[in-house]
C-alpha cells in the first residue's frame, strides 16, 4: 500500500521557528526587544522538548506578542527564504507525491498555507490553527475553535484523515512523536537538520540528518516508488 507523509513545518519543512520569526518583526524598535524574543525561545523550547504543554507554549508566546496582517505578510515572505535547503532538493518529488504529503502543525493556517503551496502541496492537506483578527487586521490571539491547540492533539488530526496505507510521521519536536506514540502513525523520523533536541532522538525510530534520508525511508515503505532527485 502506498505510504503517507505526515511532516511538522517549525524547524522541519522550515529551518526557523514561525513565531520566534513573527516576535522578531513584531518587537523591532522596542527597548526590550531582546529579552521578550530569549523568553519567546525558551517557551518554544519548553514546549518542542515536551517540558511544557503545547496549549501552554501557544497561549504564552502569542500573549507576549502583537502584531498584524502586513507583519504576517512579512512573515510569509521570510519564510519562503527558510525552506529547508535539502526538502528544496526534492520538491519535484513533493508536487508528484503531494496527493499523500500531510502537514501537521501546531502553527498557523495564516503563514504556513502559502509557504506549503509554494511547495506543490494544497492547502487542504494543512492542519494547523487558526488566528482571530480585529476588524482593523491586528491580531486577537488563538481562535479557541483551532484543533491543534491541546496535548495531544497532532494523532488526533492524524486520525481525522482517515490515511490507508502506512504513515510516517515527520518532525523534531516531542507532539511530533506523540502521532506514533498514540498509535496514529507507523514510525516517527526525528529531523535534525535544523535542531536536535535529544529527548525527541531518543524516541524515533530513524534520525535524519536531512530531508534525503525522509525521502530515502519514504520511497522505501512505499510501493509506488517515486521519481527522485539526485541529493
Amino acid at each position: 500500500m502506498r505510504a503517507h507523509l505526515v511532516l511538522d513545518f517549525d524547524s522541519t519543512m522550515v529551518t526557523v521557528e514561525s513565531l520566534d520569526e513573527l516576535a522578531a518583526i513584531a518587537l523591532a524598535g522596542r527597548s526590550d526587544r531582546a529579552d521578550v524574543l530569549a523568553r519567546i525561545r525558551s517557551i518554544t523550547d519548553a514546549g518542542m522538548d515536551g517540558s511544557l504543554p503545547i496549549d501552554q507554549s501557544l497561549s504564552r508566546r502569542l500573549a507576549l506578542l502583537r502584531f498584524d496582517r502586513t507583519m504576517v505578510e512579512r512573515l510569509i515572505t521570510h519564510l519562503l527564504s527558510t525552506i529547508s535547503p535539502s526538502l528544496r532538493v526534492h520538491e519535484q518529488d513533493l508536487r508528484r507525491g503531494a496527493d499523500r504529503i500531510w502537514v501537521v502543525t501546531s502553527g498557523f493556517h495564516e503563514w504556513i498555507d502559502p509557504v506549503v503551496e509554494a511547495l506543490g502541496i494544497d492547502r487542504s492537506h494543512v492542519c494547523a490553527n487558526h488566528l482571530l483578527w480585529s476588524a482593523d487586521g491586528v491580531s486577537l490571539g488563538l481562535d479557541p475553535s483551532s484543533a491543534l491547540a491541546s496535548p495531544r492533539s497532532k494523532p488526533r488530526a492524524v486520525r481525522s484523515l482517515g490515511l490507508s496505507g502506512r504513515v510516517i510521521a515527520v518532525g523534531d519536536g516531542m507532539t511530533d512523536w506523540e502521532i506514533r506514540d498514540d498509535g496514529a502513525a507507523d514510525e516517527f523520523i526525528a529531523m535534525t537538520e535544523t535542531v536536535a533536541r535529544p529527548t525527541v532522538v531518543a524516541r524515533a525510530d530513524l534520525v535524519a540528518a536531512d530531508f534525503h534520508a525522509v525521502m530515502e525511508r519514504w520511497r522505501s515503505s512505499d510501493g509506488h516508488r517515486p521519481a527522485t532527485t539526485p541529493g
